[in-house]
């Protein structure tokens, strides 16, 4: 499959196959990220456990099988750029958007919230971060997974709210008919 069917809408006029049914559309980027992570490449994800999160309680709703149960050793290896960000200068004042992230980087985020260019900032703040902090750069793909999961408890340890890492597993909820 062409991922770049997904960052880019197809030309006019073109006959591009793009699912129609959101269940074809979440297995197949389920199985690229299980694809991708059973590579043991890492994962680039901004804010993962939200992003990762939401993928989840798709699958499930949808009734489609979650990572979880696709990748037995675990979802890993990932690199969330806003956990290195908080970790490496945890004092900066502003916000912690992508957008403001990637400016204080010097990374182009042409087209905000647009997957394709948000996904391509991420990608490029991960680096510009590993860059600035030469001790990030030379940890492993297992040991920067780890620290990650260190940093994220001790950046949300004061917000019980955040989801967990690297998402919060949900269950649906069984449903109920209105009553009458």
């Amino acid at each position: 499959m062409d991922v770049g069917s997904w960052i880019q809408p197809p030309a006019a006029g073109s006959d591009a196959a793009r699912p129609a049914d959101p269940a074809q559309a979440l297995d197949e980027l389920a199985t690229l990220v299980t694809d991708h992570l059973s590579s043991k490449e890492l994962l680039v994800v901004w804010f993962a456990p939200y992003v990762l999160t939401m993928l989840h309680a798709e699958l499930v709703r949808h009734e489609l099988v979650p990572l979880t149960e696709r990748l037995p050793a675990g979802v890993a290896p990932l690199c969330d750029p806003l956990v290195l960000d908080r970790h490496v200068d945890r004092y900066r004042p502003g916000t912690r958007s992508l957008r403001a992230v990637a400016e204080w980087y010097g990374v182009p985020l042409a087209r905000p919230g647009d997957p394709g260019a948000d996904a391509e900032a991420a990608l490029l703040v991960a680096q510009a971060v590993a860059a600035c902090h030469p001790p990030l750069a030379k940890l492993s793909r297992p040991a920067l997974h780890t620290e990650q999961i260190l940093w994220y408890a001790e950046q949300t340890s004061r917000h019980p709210d955040a989801p967990a890492w690297p998402f919060a597993a949900v269950e649906p909820l069984p449903w109920e008919p209105p009553a009458d």
